[in-house]
């Protein structure tokens, strides 16, 4: 078995940390000490979390706690421990979250998949139902699952298996949020190869209320827009799409217009338009209520137009938001450049390993799609 580190992202979330560790007390075949080892990383929390850490680590040595050298959101966290991995000589980093509450096989059945020729692993979500939004967005932490297609090129950060091999190539963005985004294009690029096991299961949450949607949607958009202008894209490679996803009803309403006013044979032309964009939605709605059953706890009735409604809204949240950050950090970008070369200098790692061109992010994801 190889030397495990699972990283624990948290920031005042002393109960959620609890229930975590617990669930990571309790795994079988690959137990805790024996197969694995914890560090805790957090964000500087004013709550209870450093005394529940403690607590585990009397109990399980192997269990680390430490305060993150630089805030700054997760992207320098995983950076600083990735150094921690590298110089403790672990061959495998786990990307985990104090939210999570992992399967009694979690770890065993995702280092398994990286046993094979894999490099970066990724497992599946189970959304907790507890909440209308929950039922809206339970798709956001399983897109790799739903889409089969997204596994080749993707690992949804709080819940990937990475060989530390891989980071001598290519780095997250030390960035407030999105830096897993970043990270899957940039070992893409690189040719390094993505896995899947759907017997790697975590239980997640979704955010309970409207001000809390509203704020992770924010600081979801930040995120990647600060990603986007530190890897030298300028602008987030998929903004373009929820853009026109965001825009399409009004598009809708015009075909629906042409089809009324133009004659036979230009009338065609928009019923075709029309019917392709409806055929569109359908087979995502299908393909989504069909994820539910595995993808959140007790699936809602309606699933697929449950979370067809939160990706619309996900798409008028990138828009929105999008807009006023793109405006916002172009007059910060030096400053962003600057910023993100100083944490990487930190930890040891250059900023060359964080560089994106387009044409090879979309030469390598045409080409992990045919060989499929």
């Amino acid at each position: 078995m190889k030397k495990v580190l699972l990283v624990i992202m948290n920031k005042d979330n002393a109960e959620g940390l609890r229930k975590c560790l617990e669930s990571l007390s309790k795994q079988k075949v690959c137990e805790l000490c024996n197969c694995f080892d914890v560090l805790i990383l957090d964000g500087g929390s004013n709550d209870n979390s450093a005394n529940v850490a403690y607590e585990f680590a009397r109990k399980h040595p192997c269990v680390k706690f430490k305060v993150q050298e630089i805030r700054g959101g997760v992207g320098p966290a995983r950076v600083e421990a990735i150094r921690y991995a590298i110089d403790k000589g672990y061959e495998v980093v786990i990307w985990g979250d104090s939210e999570n509450e992992y399967s009694d096989s979690y770890v065993s059945e995702i280092v398994n998949v990286l046993s094979s020729t894999c490099d970066i692993a990724s497992g599946r979500s189970v959304v907790r139902n507890d909440s209308l939004w929950s039922r809206l967005f339970y798709w956001y932490h399983n897109f790799h699952v739903i889409f089969r297609s997204i596994r080749a090129s993707h690992a949804p950060g709080n819940n990937e298996a990475t060989r530390t091999k891989v980071f001598k190539a290519v780095i997250y963005p030390p960035i407030s949020r999105a830096d897993d985004f970043y990270f899957s294009l940039l070992a893409l690029t690189k040719g390094f190869k993505f896995c899947y096991s759907d017997d790697a299961v975590i239980r997640v949450s979704m955010p309970r209320s409207l001000r809390e949607v509203l704020a992770w949607q924010r600081a979801r958009v930040k995120g990647v827009i600060e990603g986007a202008v530190v890897t030298g894209l300028k602008i987030p490679i998929d903004f373009p799409l929820w853009f026109l996803f965001a825009l399409s009803p009004g598009a809708v309403g015009y075909l629906i217009y042409l089809t009324l006013v133009l004659s036979y044979p230009l009338k065609v032309i928009s019923v075709v338009l029309l019917t392709l964009y409806l055929a569109v939605l359908a087979k995502t709605a299908l393909s989504v209520s069909a994820a539910s059953e595995i993808c959140i706890e007790k699936p809602p009735l309606a699933g697929g137009l449950l979370a067809l409604i939160g990706m619309y809204l996900h798409a008028l949240f990138t828009l929105v938001y999008g807009v006023k950050y793109l405006i916002r950090l172009r007059t910060r970008e030096n400053e962003l450049i600057a910023r993100t070369k100083e944490v990487l200098e930190r930890f040891n790692f250059s900023a060359c390993m964080i560089k994106l061109e387009l044409k090879s992010i979309i030469r390598r994801l045409l080409r992990s799609k045919y060989s499929k």
